[in-house]
């Protein structure tokens, strides 16, 4: 027993509530819990002499438990100061004790631990489970100190922690507050599943680049040079595909309509030649070729050029520098 009790040492307020869970399990598991919780009554030496010397024994064994973890000088001055009776052996009396005495908060004990628990933040922490240890502690804290804590405050108080860090689940929790559905123990255990499985996203920077990354690599490929930032009508130099190995501008891209085009230009004017800028020089061949492949519809496709070539589309090609030249993002490529 000596052992296990040596492995969690009393060293004040700031492990009273570990050190307590340890003892009251230690000497449940000796089976004499009652001796520190309850008064168990001598009986009589002379007419029950076994039951008396049980009785003893096991008062000697719930004092063993608990004086062996009373090692910290301060701890013991402490207990000293406040009446400590050495050589006494009531291991309750004992018990009792350094509960009233080292787990007694002031005034501006409580104020201070209320205070971090109505300000604790999700992003002081280094992760979820550091945060919600502390959320934790913080709760017993004031349970211990007497400090009433309304349910809905407390679960209120969890989900301002953490709604900066997790802006889309809170939403979802937003609403379950709304409709009083919502409690600090459900919150509790999401946040737990959370912090096992959102361990490298919890912050919504985080979140946001991690999202703009999966954009952007599901429609580019990676072994296609980056488009440049430059100025568009900087003149550009002519690489070889590696799709297809046909000669094209650097700041291109093969696309599976088999064309090429900066990636800026949604759509592709040789398969859909009706969404083309009106001064593109080959618009004409384009809709000739696509009326070849699909007989019909080389008036629908006409009726719909003569649609875009208005102010607002001339416009808002303009933004990009079009003036009265064919888009530097597509070029007569094949």
């Amino acid at each position: 027993m000596g052992e296990i009790s040596s492995l969690i040492n009393l060293k004040g307020a700031v492990n009273i509530d570990n050190w307590n869970r340890a003892r009251k399990c230690e000497l449940n598991c000796a089976d004499i819990l009652e001796y520190v919780t309850t008064d168990v009554a001598e009986p009589d030496r002379a007419t029950k002499p076994e039951e008396h010397k049980t009785w003893r024994t096991n008062r000697a064994k719930a004092m063993k438990i608990i004086q062996t973890t009373l090692k910290d000088d301060k701890v013991c001055n402490q207990l000293s100061i406040n009446g400590w009776d050495q050589d006494s052996t009531d291991p309750k009396y004992l018990y009792d004790l350094i509960r009233k005495v080292i787990g007694k908060v002031s005034v501006q004990a409580r104020a201070d631990i209320v205070e971090e628990f109505s300000s604790i933040r999700r992003s002081s922490f280094d992760s979820m489970s550091s945060f919600l240890i502390r959320f934790d502690l913080l709760r017993k804290r004031l349970e211990d100190s007497k400090v009433p804590i309304d349910p809905l405050y407390e679960c209120i108080t969890l989900f301002n922690a953490v709604k900066r860090q997790y802006p889309y689940d809170a939403r979802f929790w937003d609403r379950k507050l709304n409709e009083d559905s919502l409690t600090t123990a459900e919150l509790l255990a999401e946040l737990s599943v959370i912090g096992n499985t959102k361990t490298n996203s919890t912050n919504l920077t985080l979140q946001v680049q991690k999202t703009s990354t999966a954009t952007t690599a599901s429609t580019t490929k990676t072994d296609d040079k980056k488009t440049s930032n430059k100025d568009k009508k900087t003149q550009h130099k002519q690489i070889t595909c590696t799709d297809c190995g046909q000669s094209i501008r650097d700041d291109f891209k093969h696309f599976p309509c088999g064309h090429h085009r900066n990636p800026r230009t949604p759509d592709c004017w040789w398969y859909e030649p009706e969404k083309a800028h009106p001064n593109w020089s080959k618009k004409k061949e384009a809709i000739e070729n696509k009326a070849k492949t699909n007989t019909g519809t080389t008036a629908a496709v006409g009726a719909t050029n003569t649609g875009l070539a208005t102010p607002g589309s001339a416009m808002i090609f303009g933004n990009f520098g079009f003036g009265g030249n064919a888009n530097p993002f597509f070029e007569d490529f094949h």
